[in-house]
């Protein structure tokens, strides 16, 4: 009872497994006995799988020999196993893994196939490979060291392409201490300490001449334990030695604009350009091009030392037919590959060989050579050609300054003969000026009762002409010393300058009955007390030419400011100004169109003196009524922050 019961069990087992299953009779080899999932995968009923030979329904290339040669081998050892790839019910491939054990049923023996669907299962197992041999190949090709600690600090892991600057080749530390591989290097032991504490760090570490960046990652398990320390290290060499690069070139601009002369600024080249390339030979070359020669006007020691001169002057000059002339200009960065070979060089005797020429536009040129055969990678070259651009810069510059320099002491010594003139103008000049007329006034006063009509006449004249000649003279020293005698510039307010002009100007203004009205004056950056001179000059003109023309006087006076500057508008509704007269009106004793005031004509041309010296400018707007007058002067700009 009880063995029908276990028959009974193992029955439904064999039959509910969801794997297919087949018996198979050891000594033929064919089946004895399936269930319903072997039915289902051969697409048939269980009962007519009974019978059929392995070979029947086995894939292509596996033959009836085969398969009893499998079984054999499975009732024989007791076991055996094949992969086959098949198809299945629905048409898809797949991949079938086959079991073969050996039963022992009373005197007969059997050998059971269990089989079992290994489709995804293999398929997991091939993108796990797949993923394996990628992160193999990416670990070995990154520029960086991988590698992971267990809590004792022993390397576990090490790949990488960074191992190469090591010298080590991926897993030569594993099973090594870090304590002991590196305990020359404190800044490692500490790192890792702190890592195996459970810190994260992140750290610059030097190994000899290369510079590390390194992470080191603690893990966990799920009990809250240090598990091993992953880190990576990125070799940052290179990216240091770039880096001082740049700072070496940005040191070179800004020693450049503390260079005031062209030698000063060809040494600080050299030098710089020394540092980016740790190439010691190094020369600048100024351009003449009058006899159009480059010549030396600063090196690096190494250079003179190289070349067998005292001074960089001593070095050839590259002359018209040289090479190195040629390559000038070209205006392209030009690298010989060895000076030897050249056909015309500048300095044949000198044992140079490869020289990189860079142009500095119409300056000169910049050199760097090398006692062997070399090469310039191309960040160098980058590097160099922004230090030729900020040399050529730098140098035209200075050449700029040099001319500026020049002209202002042109200038100066121009100021000085105006001043000696002024000078002269104010005592020589006018000195003769009041002789005469006193004199022909001590004629009036004694014979004044014994002369005719005509010899008072002529004696008027004399004095009114040395009047107006001193006049004019006076005037010309108020033009003469807009520069000479002016003040400083300051924030000033132009109404409150307007304010004190109205009041040198109230008898008249009464007596003419003159309107002058004024809008709002932006606050200027300028000279208060030539403010007002130019307020009064544009002023008094507008009332004397309206009074002339029997006019009586209205006069505007506004301002707009726009950017950096305020423009003035002084408007009136006097006779105007000719179109033709527009421009000249600013000239020296230029007196426009005709009237009868009396004036020296030399005011408006001190207000665009003045104006001028306030970098702004005046001028004569067109109007159908009146004249319009506008000149600008600095606006007060806002300084914020501390110095």
């Amino acid at each position: 009872m009880a063995s029908t019961e276990g028959a009974a069990i193992y029955q439904d087992v064999f039959e509910a497994s969801p794997d297919p299953i087949m018996v198979h009779d050891a000594d033929t080899g064919t089946v004895v006995r399936a269930n319903q999932a072997a039915g289902a995968l051969l697409g048939c009923a269980p009962d007519d799988i009974v019978g059929m030979h392995v070979g029947e329904f086995s894939p292509p290339g596996f033959s009836t020999a085969d398969a009893n040669d499998l079984i054999a081998e499975a009732a024989t050892s007791g076991s055996a196993q094949v992969e086959w790839a098949t198809e299945g019910p629905d048409g898809t491939d797949q991949l079938v893994e086959v079991t073969l054990k050996r039963a022992a049923l009373g005197d007969e023996t059997r050998v059971v196939a269990f089989i079992h669907d290994v489709t995804s299962i293999r398929e997991r197992e091939r993108k796990h490979a797949e993923q394996s041999e990628q992160l193999d190949t990416l670990m070995g090709n990154l520029p960086v060291v991988v590698f992971t600690l267990d809590p004792d600090g022993v390397f576990t892991y090490s790949a990488g392409k960074g191992l190469e600057g090591l010298g080590l080749e991926p897993g030569d530390l594993e099973g090594t201490s870090v304590f002991e591989t590196y305990s020359e290097y404190p800044d490692i032991i500490t790192a890792v300490e702190e890592a195996l504490d459970g810190e994260e760090v992140r750290v610059t570490q030097e190994i000899d001449d290369l510079v590390f960046e390194t992470w080191y990652r603690p893990v966990f398990d799920d009990s809250g334990r240090l598990k091993q320390v992953v880190s990576v290290a990125r070799d940052i060499t290179g990216l240091k030695r770039r880096e001082e690069r740049v700072e070496a070139l940005s040191g070179a601009t800004n020693e450049l604009l503390y260079s005031r002369t062209e030698t000063a600024a060809a040494d600080k080249i050299a030098q710089i350009a020394q540092r980016i390339v740790d190439q010691p030979l190094a020369a600048i070359w100024s351009y003449d091009s009058g006899d159009d020669t480059l010549y030396p006007i600063g090196a690096t020691a190494k250079a003179t030392d190289f070349a067998g001169v005292e001074t960089a002057a001593d070095l050839p000059p590259m002359g018209p037919d040289s090479d190195e002339n040629r390559i000038f200009h070209t205006s392209e960065p030009t690298v010989i590959e060895d000076y030897q070979e050249l056909s015309n060089p500048s300095a044949p005797s000198m044992p140079m060989r490869t020289l990189l020429c860079l142009p500095l536009d119409d300056q000169g040129m910049l050199c760097i050579g090398s006692e062997t055969v070399a090469s310039f990678d191309g960040d160098e070259r980058f590097l160099l050609e922004i230090l030729a651009s900020t040399a050529a810069a730098g140098l035209e510059r200075i050449e700029r300054e040099t001319r500026l320099k020049s002209k202002q002491a042109e200038l100066e010594r121009s100021n000085e003969a105006l001043q000696q003139f002024a000078y002269i103008a104010s005592h020589d000049l006018q000195e003769p000026l009041r002789m005469v007329s006193s004199y022909v006034d001590l004629l009036d006063s004694e014979y004044g009762d014994d002369l005719d009509e005509e010899a008072a006449e002529y004696m008027a004249f004399a004095v009114d002409g040395a009047h107006r000649m001193q006049e004019m003279v006076n005037a010309l020293l108020r033009y003469s010393r807009v520069e000479t005698n002016a003040g400083d510039f300051e924030e000033t307010d132009p109404e409150a300058v307007l304010d004190r002009t109205l009041d040198a100007l109230r008898m008249r203004i009464e007596e003419v009955d003159a309107t002058i009205t004024a809008g709002s004056l932006p606050r200027v950056d300028a000279d208060p007390n030539q403010v007002g001179q130019v307020f009064q000059n544009l002023l008094e003109n507008a009332i004397e030419y309206a009074t002339e023309a029997d006019i009586e006087p209205r006069i505007e006076v506004s301002a707009e400011e726009d950017d950096d500057m305020v423009t003035f508008t002084v408007s009136d509704n006097g006779p105007g100004i000719p179109a033709a007269d527009r421009e000249e009106v600013f000239n020296i004793f230029h007196r426009a169109g005709a009237h009868d005031t009396e004036g020296t004509g030399i005011g408006l041309a001190v207000c665009q003196r003045i104006v001028l010296r306030h970098d702004g400018r005046i001028w004569v707007e067109p109007s159908d009524d009146g004249a319009t007058f506008k000149f600008t002067l600095p606006a007060v700009t806002e300084v914020s922050g501390d110095d």
